[in-house]
């Protein structure tokens, strides 16, 4: 990806040490906010190099949603019908990129890189202006928009997290420098060693199958150790990166693989994204006051959503049902959380076993084309039969 690329990534260095140190020296912390407000222009010169395409689409897509805030705001009359017809006009891009993806429909040249994590975000200002009642500023929402650590891959930065950082960024010092470097170094490593190594043995096991099928049940750890390290990685490098600016960029990943439920799975693995989704539909449509029946529903219907945000496609839609028909059964069964102090030591090991490897099946949706994700399933059932 662009963000890998050696020059772009010393760009990215050096802008984010420029911020740092200009926040350093500006002292007290209403200057250091003033300094921030010249952090768009970091944002498109950044966007530009990469590419004039992608910083036309971001500059209207941040000017056409902030109109979206700005007619919302002298709405007086049928606030809640614009609301919604407003989020969903955040989504327009989206949709329109899937789409253009299975159809021959124009893209006018433009690229939307990034643009379901940008998608979030936009609504989240929506949300914060209509319940929290705050006025969203222009030159935050540009910056909220445009800042370039998480621009295409996440964490998604929710407004109220991006403005209490903003309020108070922290000057650059010797442990900020350190922590943010050895966390960009830690990224790299994840991304640049570990995660294209887990690659070469991924498709290496999918070639041995059709002689070896007994390797099949080890290509979904194999898929999941590249999903992982390729994600944690660039979360890794975009918080590094917000430490040398002085925000506290959110952390997306929370030990997942001590989980002992897909739920809890879930809500550790993709943490600003799950954590986006428990705030904008589960809470606003009762939250606890749903019942075991109406989480089971909700967790279903946003399930089937999130994979057709993945993407337009029957597997992207399959892999959604599945996953919700997992998360609906976790909640009518009452299984979304385990006591680990009440459960024995190994019912809790087990059950975290087999939620992971439950997740590492599902995680070949995201690293494999369907003809091998059949060849690994056939080489499963033929193993299995074997065992039997």
């Amino acid at each position: 990806m662009w963000f890998l690329q050696m020059d772009t990534l010393l760009l990215m260095l050096g802008m984010s040490l420029l911020m740092g140190l200009g926040l350093r020296a500006a002292g007290e912390r209403q200057r250091r906010r003033a300094v921030l407000c010249w952090m768009p222009l970091l944002d498109i010169a950044l966007l530009w190099y990469v590419s004039e395409k992608l910083t036309v689409f971001y500059l209207g897509y941040t000017a056409v949603t902030y109109g979206f805030l700005a007619f919302l705001r002298r709405r007086r009359r049928g606030r809640g019908v614009w609301f919604a017809l407003l989020c969903l006009g955040c989504c327009v891009p989206l949709v329109y990129s899937r789409l253009a993806l299975r159809w021959p429909l124009p893209t006018y040249g433009l690229t939307m890189i990034g643009i379901a994590y940008n998608m979030l975000k936009a609504i989240d200002a929506l949300y914060y202006e209509y319940y929290g009642g705050e006025r969203v500023p222009l030159e935050r929402y540009v910056n909220y928009m445009l800042l370039f650590p998480v621009l295409t891959a996440g964490p998604v930065f929710r407004y109220r997290e991006f403005d209490r950082t903003w309020d108070d960024p922290a000057p650059l010092d010797g442990e900020r420098l350190s922590s943010g470097v050895r966390r960009i170094i830690r990224g790299l490593f994840k991304k640049v060693v570990l995660a294209m190594a887990a690659t070469k043995v991924l498709w290496r096991l999918v070639g041995l199958i059709p002689r070896l099928g007994l390797l099949a049940p080890a290509v979904p750890l194999a898929s999941l150790a590249v999903l992982f390290w390729d994600m944690s990685g660039y979360a890794d490098i975009a918080i590094g990166m917000g430490h040398l600016m002085g925000l506290a960029v959110p952390e997306n990943f929370k030990k997942p693989f001590s989980a002992p439920s897909f739920t809890q799975f879930w809500r550790n693995w993709h943490v600003t994204v799950s954590d986006w989704i428990r705030e904008h539909v589960y809470v606003l449509l009762g939250g606890r006051r749903l019942g075991r029946g109406g989480a089971a529903a909700v967790a279903f219907g946003v399930m089937v959503l999130m994979g057709l945000w993945h993407g337009f496609t029957w597997l992207y839609l399959i892999d959604g049902v599945l996953l919700g028909l997992i998360l609906a059964l976790e909640n009518l069964l009452n299984l979304t959380t385990v006591n680990r102090r009440k459960a024995k030591k190994w019912v809790f090991v087990l059950r975290c076993t087999l939620t992971v490897y439950l997740f590492a099946l599902n995680s070949m949706v995201f690293t494999l084309p369907i003809r091998e994700i059949r060849l690994v399933l056939g080489g499963f059932f033929a193993f299995m039969g074997g065992g039997l």
